[in-house]
């Protein structure tokens, strides 16, 4: 599945389209290569994030799959550093498994960045941009 990246340095925003299917392993290994080539650079660090979805055609992750994308994501939070993170979604299946991810997330102590899931690009822009 591949996942595209752009730096929107005028909004600080980066951000991230996937398509096609989404699987554990493909995912985890984006999300690796994605800290460490963009999202610990100096110039990026407090940048808020678009992860859009809309263009993925199946998604199949368990829970336990989850719990492991969220740990691997958790790897650069920074405690002094709040950020928000948008994802934007255009099925029913991958909102719901959005909210997994949210709601692990949020229960972890190391996890300092604000996250929401959205059926719509503009109302996720907009949230975060307050």
């Amino acid at each position: 599945m591949p996942a595209n990246h752009y730096i929107d340095n005028k909004r600080q925003l980066i951000i991230t389209t996937w398509e096609g299917e989404a699987h554990d392993n493909e995912l985890i290994e984006a999300i690796k290569k994605y800290q460490k080539d963009i999202q610990n650079q100096p110039d990026c660090i407090n940048y808020n994030e678009l992860v859009d979805f809309s263009n993925v055609t199946n998604m199949k992750l368990t829970v336990e799959e989850i719990i492991n994308i969220g740990e691997v994501s958790l790897i650069t939070d920074k405690e002094e550093v709040h950020r928000k993170q948008a994802f934007v979604v255009s099925s029913n299946l991958v909102f719901g498994l959005g909210r997994m991810y949210q709601a692990y997330r949020s229960f972890s102590d190391k996890a300092c960045k604000e996250i929401r899931i959205f059926k719509n690009e503009n109302d996720a822009l907009e949230w975060l941009e307050k």
